[in-house]
Order: C-alpha cells, then structure tokens, then sequence
C-alpha cells in the first residue's frame, strides 16, 4: 500500500484471532530506509497465568543482588540442576536456560516469536484441553503443571504449539534475585512435548522428548529470526547427563543432557542477526567433539 507523505489513511486490517495478546507486525518502507513496528493489543477472554504476578513486589526492593560478569557466571553455574515438586523433595527437568531481561523485555520478545501464553487450571481451560486431547486439535493456551524454583510454581509459561496439544514447546521461567546491569535474571526450563497424558492435579501433564538440548538450541534459533536476541552464551549448571544414563524428570520421563545453560540477553526491540553478540564464556561443542 502505498501512501504519499502527509496524509492519512484509516480503515480496518482482518486478521487470525490470537486470545491472549495479539502481535502484529507493521513494516514502512520509503527512500530514508526501512523501519518494522511490532504492536501488541490484549484480547479479552482469556485468564492468563502471569497477569496476577505483582512484578514490583515479588521479593523487597532491598533484596536483589548486581552482579558482574564473573560473578555472574559463578552464580548461575551454582543454581540447582532442576526443578522440584512442591516439598522440594524430588528433583524433575533440568533449569538449562537462563534469560536477562525485565518482564516487558521477555513478555514481548517471545510474543513477537510466536509464543502463546498460558491458562490457569479452571473449570473451563480444563474442558478446552479435554476436547483438544480428544480430537487432536491445537489449544494453544493449554494450562501447564507447577514446577518449583525458589519455592514457588514458575512466573510466566510459554508455549509453542505445533500440530496437536501432544506437540508443543514450552518453558517456565523464574525471576532471580540476581541483576546484571541493572537488569532482571531470570532461571528457566524448557523442553519439548511428544505426548500428554492425563493426571488428577493438573489436568494433563507433558511427557518430553528425552533430547533437551535440542530443545534449548531451537529456542536460541526461534528468538533470534525473531530479532528478540541481543548476546547470548553458555554456561554450566546442569550437570552432563549421558544419553545411556539419563535422569528422569517428575512424571518419570527421561532425559539427557551436554549439562550446559544457555544464557540469551532479549531485546523488545528487533536486533538483526548481524547485531548479535555471542560471548565466549563456555563452548558446549567444544565438548561434542571432544566425545566423539
């Protein structure tokens, strides 16, 4: 569509419905160059898990800690491997990703990649995953079960979904005490459905594929081609898991792990790939040839 500068133009764009929170994306291009806008509208409908999260008053002002880059490395590196159940007592997926960002920063770089966010456990979020479970079909704002971090169930899910609710991609993230640069860092887990099943507690429950690693890379392409990557590296954490000795994670599924957790500062504002950092902290692959 083409408009000559100074004037105007309104009307109406018809679009997929997205619940939740809709993002679009508004490219402009004239002879000074080339500028894309992504906007974000809320839709009502839906009871969102993370809306009721007071961001401001999740721990005192006096609490949180800055650290620098060593520090900061050493810190992650010495967080548990996993989530807990709700006692804390038995360990489940492995915390493999690590993300820098303030909430407005996470909450848009994930939409504009084409997360979805999640239901809470209701009534109705229950019925809309037992139709999807039996007909196959996408529900993609599916409620996820609680993991435990810090002692509590995780901040904010997202989920991709793909052919059916068996398959999707989803992680929990948890906002640390720990800041860099002024910045909030958040410890999470993400993994990759091949199946659900029915539980009494939570509905459904997901049951991974054992590769998470695979997982974990996707993530870092997926948020990249969406220009939601500012830098990104590794570090340690988890612990090697070898594909012939893997752990089990809560629902008893297995999974394997190089032990590494990918670290990725996200940016609510598009960063070409040509603009990305990659920090030279530790080298996962490094180690994929030192295996073989």
């Amino acid at each position: 569509m083409l408009l000559p500068p100074g004037e105007e133009l309104s009307g109406f764009v018809f679009t997929k419905l997205d619940e939740g929170t809709k993002a679009f994306n508004v490219d402009i291009a004239g002879k000074g160059g080339f500028n894309s806008f992504t906007f974000f509208v809320p839709v009502p409908g839906l009871k969102i898990d993370h809306y009721s999260v007071d961001w401001d008053n999740l721990y005192p002002a006096d609490s949180y800690v800055e650290f620098e880059q060593e520090q900061l490395i050493a810190e992650i590196e010495d967080y548990v491997c996993c989530v807990t159940d709700k006692k804390g007592e038995n360990n489940g997926d492995p915390l493999n990703l690590v993300l820098i960002g303030h909430p407005e920063d996470i909450y848009t770089a994930f939409l504009r990649a084409g997360w979805d966010e999640t239901e809470v456990v209701s009534r109705a979020s229950g019925w809309k995953t037992v139709k999807s479970f039996l007909s196959g079909g996408e529900y993609r704002y599916s409620p996820v079960s609680s993991l435990y971090v810090f002692g509590r169930p995780q901040d904010i899910a997202f989920q991709r979904i793909r052919d059916n609710i068996h398959e999707r991609n989803h992680l929990r993230l948890w906002m640390s005490r720990m800041t860099y640069q002024d910045v909030p860092v958040w410890i999470g887990q993400i993994s990759r459905d091949i199946g659900v099943r029915f539980t009494t507690k939570t509905i459904t429950t997901h049951k991974i594929d054992p590769d998470v690693d695979e997982t974990r890379e996707y993530l870092l392409e997926n948020l990249a081609y969406a220009q939601s990557v500012k830098k990104f590296g590794y570090v340690g954490g988890v612990g090697k898991v070898p594909m012939d000795q893997p752990k089990g994670n809560l629902t008893g599924d297995p999974w394997f792990s190089d032990g590494y957790r990918l670290v990725i500062w996200v940016s609510s504002q598009p960063m070409s790939l040509e603009e990305v950092e990659i920090l030279e902290w530790r080298n996962p692959h490094a180690n994929q040839e030192n295996d073989r």
